[in-house]
Formats: C-alpha cells, structure tokens, sequence
C-alpha cells in the first residue's frame, strides 16, 4: 500500500513553476549582464576603438538553452574583431595611435574584468528564488 501525502501534488506544480520562472528570470539577468559588458566597453578605458565605426556597431547578443539552461553568446562579429582586441602593439614599433581618446587594445576583456561585481549581482539577483 502507498502512502499519499495531502497537498504533494500542489506542491510539485508550484516548485516546477518555479523552476520554469527562475530559468526565465535567469536569462534576464544575463542579458542584464551582455549589457554592463557592452556599456564597459564604451564608457570605460580602454574603450572600443573606432575607426570607421564598423566594429563598434558589430556588436551582438543571442540568447538560447542547451538542456533546458539558459545561455547567451555575445562579442563581435567584425572579422578583424579580435586582431583590434589583441593589438597591444603595432609590430614591435611603439604606441599605436588610436583615433578615439580612450581607447585601445583588450576593451572586451577588460571590460568584463571591471564590471565582475556588477555582472554577478545582475545574474544573482535575477536567478534567486521569489517568495
């Protein structure tokens, strides 16, 4: 014979609902999170370079799940993104002259770096469980 608990059944649909609100909660947060990377990247230095403003305007975000947990991807999809990213150095010459002020090599990681706190808080507080 099995037991059967009163109320179980309630309290399964509320808990799956749940589940369900915080994994779309938690995509929110991420998204949150693309746009304190993205907004790093043009307020603070180093900031993205702009020549013809091809780069800067390649930015883009996509948002998906893989086994039923959210994820986005995100950067830039200028073909020479990463050349300008890692150009520390024009060849062993000196200084490269970046035409915007601010502005300079390693602006998407650097920006991730700077905004660590802010990007955590934005998942955590989009992925924690309401009451």
């Amino acid at each position: 014979m099995a037991a059967h608990v009163k109320g179980f059944d309630v309290v399964m649909r509320n808990l799956n609902a749940e589940i369900k609100a915080m994994k779309v909660r938690a995509m929110k947060g991420l998204i949150e999170a693309t746009i304190i990377i993205r907004r790093g990247t043009e307020t603070q230095e180093p900031k993205i370079p702009v020549d013809t403003g091809n780069l800067r305007n390649s930015w883009f975000t996509t948002t998906n799940s893989f086994q039923g947990s959210p994820y986005v991807s995100f950067g830039y999809t200028a073909n020479y993104a990463v050349f300008v990213h890692e150009m520390v150095d024009k060849g062993g010459k000196g200084q490269i002259d970046w035409t915007r002020k601010g502005s300079g090599p390693k602006f998407f990681s650097s920006s991730i770096v700077d905004n660590r706190d802010e990007i955590l808080k934005a998942i955590q507080q989009n992925s924690s469980i309401k009451r």
